[in-house]
C-alpha cells in the first residue's frame, strides 16, 4: 500500500466519530463576529428610526452609535458568543439528534426564538410596553439565530469570520444608502417640534399626577404641586415627598430666535418659591395638535424627562 494512502487510512481511523465539536475557537470567534455585525446593523437601523419618532430632544446622528460598538462591542460579542450563542448551537444539535436522528440547521432558529424571550423579559422590567417588547424579541431572535447559524457553520465547515465581517460591512453600507434615499425622497421625515407662540402656550398644563402649571396670557405663572425631579434625583430621594413638591407664583416667557431650529424653543419659568426646569428653560415638544413642555433631569448620559401636557 502506498505511503500516502496508508497515512490517510490511519488519519481516518484516528478521527472521532460524528460531526466536529461545537466548542472550538473558530466557532466562538465566528459567533462573536456575527453578534458584532448584527449589533452594529441594529444600532444603525434604530438610529434612523429614532429620528422619525417624537422625542423631547434631538436624536443622535443616525448610526452614530456604531462608533461606540468597536469600543465595547468586541469583548461583549466574545462573551455573548461563548455564554449564549454556542450553548444555543449545542442545544439545537442535541435536540435535533435526539428527535430527528440527524443534525439539521432549522433547529437553531427553533431554539433561538424562545431563548430571545429571556432577553425580552429583562427588557420588560426596564421598559415595559407591547411595542418595544415586540421589537426587542424580534431583534434578539434575529441576532441569536444569525450568530448561532454562523457559529454552527464554522464548527462544521471551517472559518467564517472574514466572510461574516465582509458581508456585514456591505450590509451596513446598503442600509445607510437605502435610509438616505428614503429620507431624501420624503417617504419618511425627521421629527421636529412644531412652531409654537406665546398665545398658544397660555393655559393650564398638568403632569397627570396632580401637578399643574397655569401660564396666563399676561406673563404670570402659577404652579401647583409640581414635582422637583432634579432635586429629588440629586438627593437620591422619593420625589413624592412633600419637600420635592412645588407650589408658587411667578412669571413665564416664550423665547425663540426664528433663525434657529424649533428645537431651540423654550418656555422660561421663574417662580418665587421654587426652581423647576433646566437653566435655559422648558423645552417645547409634542405635535401641533398637542404641545408638551419637557424638562430634563437625572444623568446627562441617560436623561429622564418630566412632561406637562394640556
Amino acid at each position: 500500500m502506498p505511503r500516502d494512502t496508508a497515512e490517510r487510512v490511519r488519519e481516518r481511523a484516528e478521527a472521532p466519530d460524528g460531526p466536529p465539536p461545537v466548542w472550538s475557537g473558530r466557532a466562538i470567534v465566528a459567533g462573536a463576529g456575527a453578534l458584532y455585525v448584527g449589533a452594529a446593523l441594529a444600532v444603525e437601523v434604530y438610529g434612523m428610526a429614532a429620528t422619525t419618532a417624537e422625542s423631547p430632544a434631538p436624536s443622535d446622528v443616525p448610526g452614530a452609535g456604531v462608533i461606540v460598538v468597536p469600543c465595547f462591542g468586541v469583548p461583549a460579542a466574545l462573551w455573548g458568543s461563548l455564554a449564549v450563542v454556542l450553548p444555543l448551537v449545542w442545544a439545537a444539535r442535541r435536540l435535533s439528534g435526539r428527535l430527528t436522528g440527524r443534525d439539521v440547521w432549522w433547529w437553531v432558529p427553533a431554539v433561538a426564538a424562545p431563548a430571545a424571550l429571556v432577553v425580552t423579559a429583562v427588557v420588560a422590567i426596564w421598559r415595559p410596553g407591547a411595542g418595544p417588547l415586540a421589537v426587542t424579541w424580534l431583534t434578539s431572535a434575529a441576532l441569536l439565530t444569525g450568530a448561532a447559524l454562523i457559529a454552527r457553520d464554522s464548527a462544521l465547515y471551517g472559518r467564517r469570520l472574514l466572510r461574516t465581517l465582509g458581508y456585514g460591512a456591505l450590509a451596513m453600507v446598503a442600509v445607510l444608502a437605502v435610509g438616505a434615499g428614503v429620507f431624501a425622497a420624503g417617504l419618511v421625515t425627521e421629527y421636529t417640534p412644531p412652531k409654537a407662540d406665546a398665545a398658544g402656550l397660555a393655559g393650564t398644563w398638568t403632569d397627570g399626577h396632580g401637578g399643574t402649571l397655569h401660564l396666563a396670557p399676561d406673563g404670570t405663572a402659577r404652579a401647583g404641586n409640581l414635582k422637583d425631579h432634579e432635586a429629588a434625583y440629586k438627593n437620591d430621594a422619593d420625589v413624592a415627598r412633600a419637600e420635592y413638591r412645588c407650589t408658587g407664583t411667578g412669571t413665564w416667557s416664550y423665547e425663540w430666535d426664528d433663525s434657529t431650529s424649533t428645537w431651540d424653543q423654550r418656555v422660561r419659568l421663574e417662580l418665587a418659591d421654587c426652581e423647576l426646569g433646566e437653566l435655559d428653560g422648558w423645552r417645547i415638544g409634542g405635535t401641533s395638535e398637542g404641545l408638551k413642555l419637557n424638562t430634563q433631569y437625572g444623568d446627562a448620559d441617560d436623561p429622564h424627562w418630566y412632561t406637562l401636557t394640556r
